[in-house]
């Protein structure tokens, strides 16, 4: 406040003043300045605090989706890339290992019932009773992994810990299930010397890898949440 008064007196000067000189205003001491030195960095520090809480205490509301949580629970699998590459599309901001067996099953199960109507469509030769055979196995697929999801959704709304080893169980039965229905239409078409179209064989690829990644992950659950958690 004195400097502050000082160059308000500039222009208010009175006859006293100007017959007598003032004095030169001594330099600041060390303490002075070391006090002065301090108390800046302080007000630094604090506002460092200040603009770093809020960060936290008002979070973006689209945070971004890092995409480590997947690959963890991916690398559990035979087939990591697929995993990353199908679920990364589809995945929400739910990054658990739970989240990610759900959707990895809704994903199979999708992709299952796509290949079974694909079946459907060229299944119009009486003599490929392989095709038909394929048409009801991969439905029977589908089933099996929609009662994994039904079971999971039931448990859930119970409440508490859902993971349950009766539920984790019955899960890789039915998804197990599931794969030996793809394994049997695969191997009836070999037999068969059933040719099918290069798309359906993409198809089958896929929900095969989907399925066993499916089964990985429910199968390495416990792993996955000792390490998330």
């Amino acid at each position: 406040m004195e400097s502050i008064n000082t160059f308000k007196g500039y222009d208010k000067v009175s006859d006293q003043e100007n017959q007598i000189p003032s004095p030169l205003p001594k330099p600041p001491s060390r303490k002075t300045l070391i006090a002065t030195v301090s108390i800046i960095s302080l007000l630094s520090i604090l506002a460092v605090v200040a603009l770093t809480a809020g960060v936290f205490t008002h979070p973006s509301h689209n945070p971004p989706v890092s995409s480590n949580s997947l690959r963890a629970v991916c690398a559990v699998t035979r087939y990591p890339e697929t995993c990353f590459d199908v679920l990364s599309s589809s995945l929400d901001r739910k990054l658990d290992p739970e989240s990610i067996l759900e959707l990895s099953l809704h994903v199979a199960a999708k992709k299952v019932s796509s290949l079974s109507v694909s079946f459907r469509s060229i299944n119009d030769m009486p003599e490929e009773a392989a095709v038909g055979d394929c048409v009801k196995l991969y439905a029977d697929a589908e089933s099996q992994l929609n009662e994994s999801i039904s079971e999971i959704e039931r448990e859930k709304k119970k409440g508490g810990n859902w993971l349950t080893k009766n539920v984790v169980g019955d899960v890789k039965t039915w998804i197990s299930a599931a794969m030996t229905d793809g394994e049997t239409c695969s191997d009836g078409l070999e037999e068969m010397g059933t040719v099918v179209g290069n798309e359906i064989k993409k198809e089958m690829v896929t929900v095969n890898e989907m399925m066993s990644i499916s089964l990985a992950i429910v199968t390495e659950m416990k792993k996955l949440l000792m390490f998330f958690h």
